[in-house]
């Protein structure tokens, strides 16, 4: 491709996956947020804000002095008394409370969009009944927040985070008919590097999701070795050791998002977001300049 992919896309960046001790640590969270927001190179930004009310009221003005376009992502919700797709609907609507208090902080910083998540795998035996419960939790969710597009990220089932929604179809077919519902405000993240967790192709994935796609996350995953401290779903940096993408396969998966429509397309650009950890050895603006590198590699060759 010759003109540039900014021509196409808003890139943007992903905060707690580039400083990944912000999951844990709010001081974390707090000192390393203004760097991200300075690198000069993204329109976009994904977050999620501290629960912490003083650390969340800086945050919210820092983000929204910024200029960038904030993409809220939701974390996972499970525990005793939380899950999306818990048969008993107290715990779902426990579970939307707890939703939209981040969905109250997304709208705080100015968010339009904000990604969401099914809950835990509950076997093959339930997975039909929990489905229907999800769908149910994410009606609610959409009613709750009509100014937000909610999007649900697919994860897989057996890998890393082992959640209820395993596959794109199934992920495309809760979209489908939750928007049937009546709540037009649900469509799709697809991450690339969730895709050869859920036994994919990229191909298969953007084809059975493409007309409910609003958002990308560019990354990879390590599926082979089960040893590796990164095993699973934990964002390592395209071309990590035993990792499954690096430049080939964004190119592949580029050409998918062109086949869809997603990129191309008359009208507003779309939003695509780095989503990975630093290089080893590597300062996070190191890896940034690597990320970039990589993309600008790969965009070439499309």
């Amino acid at each position: 491709m010759q003109q540039s992919y900014r021509n196409y896309f808003k890139l943007g960046i992903n905060h707690h996956l580039l400083f990944p001790a912000s999951f844990d640590s709010a001081e974390a969270h707090r000192v390393s947020l203004p760097e991200v927001l300075s690198y000069p190179e993204f329109e976009v930004i994904d977050l999620f804000v501290s629960e912490e009310a003083d650390i969340a009221v800086e945050q919210i003005r820092q983000v929204r002095d910024s200029g960038r376009i904030p993409v809220y992502n939701c974390p996972l919700l499970s525990g005793p008394r939380l899950n999306p797709n818990s048969p008993d609907e107290a715990i779902r609507n426990e579970t939307v409370a707890a939703a939209a208090s981040h969905l109250q902080r997304a709208q705080a910083i100015g968010a339009k969009k904000a990604v969401i998540a099914s809950g835990p795998n509950p076997g093959p035996a339930q997975i039909a009944e929990q489905t229907e419960a999800f769908v149910d939790y994410v009606a609610k969710l959409c009613a709750a927040v009509p100014e937000l597009t909610l999007m649900i990220e697919p994860f897989d089932r057996s890998i890393g985070k082992n959640l209820l929604i395993g596959s794109t179809r199934e992920a495309a077919e809760v979209v489908r008919r939750v928007q049937e519902a009546g709540k037009p405000n649900i469509g799709l993240l697809i991450d690339m590097g969730h895709v050869p967790l859920m036994e994919e192709t990229f191909a298969q994935a953007v084809a059975d999701s493409s007309s409910y796609i609003r958002h990308v996350h560019l990354g990879s995953c390590v599926k082979r070795d089960p040893a590796d401290p990164l095993y699973g779903d934990m964002h390592p940096p395209w071309g990590y050791p035993g990792g499954e993408n690096d430049v080939p396969e964004l190119v592949e998966f580029l050409k998918a998002l062109f086949a869809s429509g997603y990129l191309g397309s008359s009208g507003e650009r779309p939003t695509v977001t780095l989503e990975m950890r630093p290089y080893p050895g590597r300062s996070e603006r190191e890896s940034v300049d690597i990320f970039l590198e990589k993309l600008e590699k790969a965009w070439r060759a499309v």
